[in-house]
């Protein structure tokens, strides 16, 4: 019950043998394949990367240049082809049908963390997190699911259809303290310890009542404990 179902997987099966089919030419695959998504988190996470590597070359008296440069080009690009003004986040955008991808998930929220939005958007996003959507601010609930607890397709348990995972609450409690909404971080550093105190290293969590799913020795959700702990000192 908690891994996709038997259709998704012939999804992915099907993806598989296109691209092998296709000898991985990711020219060809891009010119046949029918699921070709420009993704919120994997770009959010590509201009924080650049910009943490500009830090580095700083470091090492290297130039910073082509990574910020990098960094700058994909936030300007996030910000003019997926933000969504309807919704107040930011959404992938499904390249063969030419729209954006009307589905709230945590995801879209992650261009916090990088710094992309302006004081505005970034406002907005949050009054998202804040709904029953995601649950920010009920003290009875886990936040922030990974699914709209209101969506269609939300599961409690079901992969990436509705657990917490402790990564995205990461991403997005520094993302809160870039912006200066400290109360909210604080709710998702609590969430994290908590999680990982009562319930164990487990890969991710049922956010209605908090017990843990998948592997039960997650290391992304250890570091990522070492982390948070390591924040006071």
């Amino acid at each position: 019950k908690d891994r996709p179902e038997s259709a998704e997987y012939d999804r992915f099966a099907y993806l598989v043998k296109l691209f092998a089919d296709h000898d991985y030419d990711e020219a060809k695959i891009r010119e046949y394949c029918p699921f070709l998504v420009q993704d919120v988190l994997f770009n959010s996470l590509l201009v924080q990367a650049g910009r943490d590597l500009a830090e580095i070359a700083r470091l090492l008296d290297e130039d910073p240049a082509p990574f910020e440069e990098g960094a700058k080009k994909t936030a300007r690009a996030i910000n003019e082809k997926l933000w969504d003004e309807d919704h107040g986040v930011y959404l992938d955008l499904d390249l063969v049908a030419g729209r954006r991808i009307r589905v709230l998930f945590s995801p879209n929220l992650t261009p916090l963390y990088a710094g992309v939005p302006d004081e505005d958007r970034a406002r907005r996003m949050v009054e998202v997190l804040e709904t029953a959507s995601f649950g920010l601010t009920d003290e009875d609930i886990v936040p922030v699911p990974s699914d709209d607890r209101l969506g269609f397709g939300f599961s409690p348990v079901q992969y990436w259809r509705g657990p917490v995972w402790i990564n995205i609450n990461w991403f997005l409690m520094h993302g809160l303290r870039r912006y200066g909404y400290e109360e909210q971080a604080d709710r998702l550093r609590q969430t994290i310890v908590r999680l990982c105190r009562d319930e164990g290293f487990f890969e991710y969590f049922d956010p209605s009542t908090g017990m843990g799913h998948g592997s039960d020795l997650f290391s992304w959700t250890a570091a990522l404990l070492i982390d948070v702990l390591a924040e006071n000192g």
